[in-house]
């Protein structure tokens, strides 16, 4: 049902250092020649022989390896068997004059990235250069990928693990600064006098502690973070080029003022290249604001700087959610289990039609229509066949759509109501799960403070006309089913759409889904559903880990 769009990989501009080995010093000094005449990234160093080649991979880490099969003291097989041992996707290609199948068969076993012959070289003398940069620039398009989705779900993780701001501060930008490889990250925010107050940071904090001054106010400096603020925009600075596209004033000088000068020479004493602050804010309320510094004047794209808002925006969510009020100020989180096994559930029906070991899990229930209500679900255990086959013997389960099933799967099912989880989000009691497996549900929920465990078992049962067994939990700390529970719900059709482009994909780089097609899954307009998807976006990372 969802089909992968297809990428380009962008050209390169960053070097390529490539390193060739054959022992035929000629073709060595020749290929050399024609590989940096042909491309100025591309930086060649060389090795003739097995061993020289073994000893640069000790001191070097090339972008790329091109080796010739025959290398006197050894063959390029035994070499790209020791080079995938350390790096699995280097890209490696292999130079041969044999022609041999068997060659080819030998170095497609051990993973080789490429295989071409001498004598197509020798008639197409810019192949292997064009070889190369095809190879290295898709490489470093999946690196950043899975960067990015390393950085994503390390974010998802730390907004439902940490306790206090300063820690989930500190998390993001140690992650900011490891995995994203800025020098510097720091999380400021606001005092009662609207001053900017270091709160997290990571990195090369020598700057933060000589450059800002705690406490001042944003219009009294010019120092990206405070511009950032006064302007309430996401500002992209960099330090040898004036600005980026994204700024419209001109660089100060340390003319302007004693603290421009001030903050300027810290910068530049730490090597930085960029920096890019970006405003922490949810809703019309501002909180703070997020900063990054690099020493790469080229590490901040649009793509890297929409990145980094996605990340703000995040951090405002928490910073705002009741569910943050209530980690800081209170002791005491009521969350309760309510386990059915009456099979004229929706869920429990599937459950046992489904093989043992299967779970059915969701944290989205919407009505749909009177008489139906749509579950957003992940099942792990199955395979969509399973699911197919159960769906078709559970009655109460009008239609199931599979939207992914990349190590689980996650679908939207539509039943036939009522279920109990709509009497949970009716009334004041905050639902967080349903959880089914081995022919029962268990629906965890936390309680309001209003609300009684014996309310919430006589409202169950009037609804499903079901008896629940109902387990109560009461700790001093937050319960982990508290912590990932959507506080501030959104209304419907926003849940709808929102958890629907989670499920499908939407969110990830490259895109599974555009937004015609998941709202014709919804049977509405484009329009109408990127106007609910904008406005449920600031909620986007906790659904997101919720739904996992």
């Amino acid at each position: 049902m969802i089909e992968r769009p297809e990428t380009v990989d962008p050209p390169l501009t960053d070097p390529v250092s490539v390193l060739l080995i054959d022992d035929d010093e000629t073709w060595v000094r020749t290929q050399r020649r024609l590989l940096e005449r042909y491309a100025d990234v591309l930086d060649v160093s060389t090795a003739t022989s097995y061993a020289e080649a073994q000893k640069k991979l000790q001191s070097t880490a090339p972008d790329c390896i091109v080796c010739d099969y025959q290398l006197g003291d050894g063959t390029g097989i035994e070499l790209l068997a020791s080079v995938r041992e350390q790096t699995p996707t280097l890209p490696f290609i292999l130079v041969t004059g044999e022609g041999d199948e068997g060659v080819a068969s030998d170095a497609i076993s051990h993973s080789v990235t490429d295989y071409v012959r001498k004598i197509e070289l020798g008639s197409q003398p810019t192949q292997l250069a064009q070889r190369i940069e095809t190879l290295v620039s898709a490489t470093r398009t999946q690196q950043a990928l899975d960067r990015e989705r390393r950085s994503k779900e390390t974010l998802l993780q730390l907004v439902t693990s940490g306790s206090t701001r300063t820690e989930i501060g500190h998390q993001l930008c140690t992650q900011l600064v490891d995995e994203r490889g800025y020098s510097c990250a720091w999380v400021g925010i606001l005092d009662e006098q609207q001053g900017v107050v270091p709160l997290s940071s990571a990195g090369t904090t020598g700057y933060i502690e000589a450059a800002i001054k705690p406490g001042t106010r944003p219009a009294e400096s010019t120092e990206p973070t405070f511009t950032a603020l006064s302007e309430n925009r996401s500002v992209v600075r960099s330090l040898t080029e004036s600005l980026s596209s994204t700024d419209s004033n001109p660089t100060p000088t340390p003319d302007s003022s004693t603290e421009d000068a001030r903050w300027i020479d810290h910068a530049h004493a730490q090597g930085f290249e960029t920096i890019v602050a970006v405003p922490i804010r949810y809703n019309e309320l501002t909180f703070g604001v997020l900063s990054v510094y690099s020493r790469a004047a080229t590490q901040i794209d649009d793509h890297e700087r929409e990145l980094l808002e996605e990340y703000a925006e995040t951090l405002g969510y928490v910073f705002h959610t009741t569910a943050w009020k209530r980690t800081l100020h209170s002791s005491t989180i009521t969350t309760v289990r309510f386990r059915f096994t009456d099979d004229r559930l929706p869920l429990v029906a599937l459950s046992s039609e489904l093989p043992a070991e299967t779970t059915i899990r969701t944290r989205t229930v919407i009505p749909k229509t009177d008489t139906t209500v749509f579950y957003l679900a992940t099942i792990e255990g199955a395979t969509s066949d399973d699911l197919f086959d159960a769906v078709d013997e559970t009655e109460a389960i009008h239609s199931v759509d599979v939207y992914r099933t990349d190590g689980e799967i996650r679908c939207g099912l539509v039943v036939d109501s009522p279920v109990p989880e709509q009497w949970i989000l009716d009334n004041e009691t905050q639902y967080v799960q349903t959880v089914a497996e081995d022919g029962h549900t268990d629906l965890i929920a936390v309680l309001g403070d209003q609300t009684t465990v014996q309310q919430c078992v006589d409202g169950l049962t009037t609804v499903t006309g079901s008896t629940p067994v109902a387990t109560l939990y009461a700790d001093e700390t937050p319960s982990k089913a508290a912590d990932t529970t959507p506080i501030n719900r959104l209304t419907d059709r926003q849940q709808q759409v929102l958890q629907l482009a989670i499920s499908a994909g939407y969110f990830e780089r490259p895109r599974h889904n555009n937004t015609g097609e998941l709202a014709e899954t919804l049977n509405i307009t484009r329009a109408t559903f990127t106007q609910h998807l904008r406005a449920a976006q600031r909620k986007v990372f906790e659904q997101y880990t919720e739904l996992r």
